[in-house]
């Protein structure tokens, strides 16, 4: 284990890590053995060893330790070749130079190998019959107006079928939640979101609508199209690697807070789309999916709110749904019974 002075010794350190220095000293252990693979003392064995012996945090800790036994099992079972390593180091670089704000590869990635819609199952955990959770995915934005239960979230001229929603937010005993508000999101007719057109000048098909004492509201607007992540970069790769396409099947986030109750995020998908069993991203559930009905009297359009005219595809697509909530206490009580507070 070398001292300070060796540290600091000309002969034996460089001048950048002798400027280095001048801020922290850095931890030594001495090298007491060999490690070599098939021993009782492997690579593996040293790298754990040298992190418990010089970390300071235990939660960082805890996540590498089982990050680096994971990693190195992983070596040990697929055995990859010095190609196919450097092809991996190749494929993440090109992931990383990629990567903007607005398209995230590595996120993409998260999402394409479901970890991202597991660790989202894992961070909020709810009781049986609670409407199940997604990742609310790019494209939310926090301008979207505050509008009374009946509005109109299409602007005129939004390209697509008219279609109306009707929900409840309800708790688990069936009470309507009062005072829910609804953060509601989508793509139009091409599959688009407005932030995607490059003259967006305001929000379109998107609300924020406050439930009535009830729990219940609705709106109009347009009902949505598949749309495809990018695919044009790593991502897109992977994917095809794998025989998968990258298309996402139509759906509407939503996003819920009623006070006393744990946050909802969450997106609905209509039965007729395709792409509902090969989600790239993993978000679509069975729960998650509603049966839609055509309404094609327009006595009862009238009766939905839209004017004459505003219907120009002989029907209006009516979609409805049940949001349950969990109150804050109820997610704290699963967490205590699987153990997540004891262990964080």
């Amino acid at each position: 284990m070398a001292s300070e002075q060796q540290m600091k010794n000309p002969l034996l350190v460089g001048t950048a890590i002798r400027a280095q220095l001048e801020h922290e000293i850095p931890q030594d252990i001495p090298l007491d053995r060999d490690f070599h693979e098939n021993t009782d003392y492997t690579i593996t064995d040293h790298v754990q060893e040298l992190h418990r012996k010089l970390s300071k945090d235990p939660r960082t800790l805890e996540l590498i330790t089982s990050l680096v036994s994971h990693i190195h099992a992983f070596a040990r079972e697929t055995r990859p070749t010095h190609t196919e390593w450097a092809n991996a180091i190749k494929f993440l670089t090109a992931a990383g130079k990629e990567s903007t704000d607005y398209k995230n590869e590595f996120i993409l990635l998260s999402d394409c190998l479901g970890l991202s819609a597991l660790l989202d199952e894992l961070e909020h955990p709810k009781p049986q019959g609670c409407t199940d959770s997604c990742e609310p995915g790019p494209f939310y934005t926090e301008d979207a107006p505050e509008v009374p239960s009946g509005s109109t979230l299409a602007k005129v001229g939004t390209t697509g079928e008219a279609m109306c929603f009707v929900g409840t937010v309800k708790n688990l005993k069936g009470e309507g939640i009062q005072g829910a508000k609804v953060d509601i999101w989508q793509a139009d007719g091409d599959g688009l979101y407005d932030i995607q057109y490059p003259d967006r000048a305001e929000p379109n098909d998107r609300g924020k609508i406050v439930a009535e004492p009830d729990g219940t509201f609705m709106y109009r607007g347009i009902l949505p199209t598949a749309y495809p992540i990018p695919s044009d970069g790593p991502a897109g790769q992977f994917l095809r690697w794998l025989g998968r396409h990258p298309h996402r099947a139509s759906h509407i986030h939503f996003a819920v807070k009623a006070p006393g109750y744990d946050d909802l995020v969450s997106a609905l998908y209509p039965s007729h789309s395709p792409f509902l069993g090969s989600d790239p991203v993993f978000a679509t559930k069975k729960s998650l999916v509603c049966q839609l009905v055509e309404e094609s009297d327009p006595a009862k359009w009238v009766e939905m709110g839209f004017k004459e005219g505003e219907v120009k595809s002989g029907r209006v697509w009516v979609w409805k749904y049940n949001f349950v909530m969990a109150s804050v206490e109820e997610v704290e009580e699963v967490k205590r019974t699987l153990g997540y507070n004891a262990k964080l």
